[in-house]
């Protein structure tokens, strides 16, 4: 793996749940021998912060504060050039070009590209490059659009490996063709920030997101802790992260 790529996964594994909390209870424990109060404060500090983003009202509270745009009615989408999908990662599934298959997060874009691109006639552009497999993503995602949705990418973007170098190399691929306005497909709780990263990128885009992130869970449900809203949670936390990083970075 590249090493940028590398020390952005390390990161995100040490800093976001469970990793986070887990390190803060962990660092708690080893201290509990030399300063039993501070180890005490930190493992359940710790734990707590692991519970409570298990919690789907806490995961849902999270992606509330970033989803901003509602999913986009075909029938009143703008006049647009071109439907742009962003990859959300893929699974290898063995060696060899056709070795990897798009996860699920990919599989509800491509659905949401595809509604879109029967409804207005746009030809569709996919963007990703090799990140978690040494063949670009949008090879996989361009497969699943051709085998499961009946429909075939017009444009392959294939080196982007993150959110800024998808808005930077589709702007680039579509320059040469001089379109501009683009209809933006990625998952609701990313939106914001790819939108961010599209506009600054000098494309005019349009949000389409596949899917909402809040589950709505209410009632006790709503506080029974749950992975699937830890990792609604960790999604939300990194989308903010990404925003603080694009902020200092002075790119906001």
């Amino acid at each position: 793996m590249d090493p940028d790529l590398l020390v952005r996964a390390a990161c995100r594994a040490l800093v976001l749940p469970p990793g986070g909390p887990l390190l803060v209870a962990l660092a708690g424990l080893a201290l509990l021998s030399r300063a039993p109060r501070t180890g005490r404060a930190l493992t359940g500090l710790g734990l707590a912060l692991l519970l409570g983003l298990s919690l789907p009202v806490v995961g849902d509270a999270l992606t509330g504060s970033i989803e901003r745009y509602p999913v986009l009615d075909p029938a009143h989408a703008p006049a647009s050039d071109v439907i742009v999908v962003l990859s959300g990662g893929v699974r290898r599934t063995g060696a060899g070009a056709d070795a990897a298959t798009p996860l699920a997060e990919t599989l509800e874009r491509l659905a949401c590209a595809a509604r879109l691109a029967r409804a207005t006639g746009l030809p569709i552009l996919v963007s990703g490059g090799a990140v978690a497999t040494p063949v670009p993503e949008a090879f996989a995602m361009q497969r699943s659009l051709r085998e499961d949705f009946g429909l075939e990418a017009r444009w392959l973007e294939v080196h982007s490996r993150t959110t800024e170098e998808n808005a930077r190399d589709t702007a680039a691929l579509l320059g040469t063709l001089a379109l501009k306005r683009v209809i933006l497909v990625t998952s609701a709780v990313h939106m914001r920030r790819a939108l961010a990263e599209f506009h600054a990128a000098g494309l005019n885009p349009v949000p389409a997101p596949a899917a909402a992130g809040r589950d709505s869970a209410g009632g006790l449900r709503g506080w029974l802790p749950s992975s699937a809203a830890l990792v609604r949670s960790q999604a939300a936390l990194y989308e903010i992260a990404g925003e603080l990083v694009a902020q200092l970075r002075g790119r906001r």
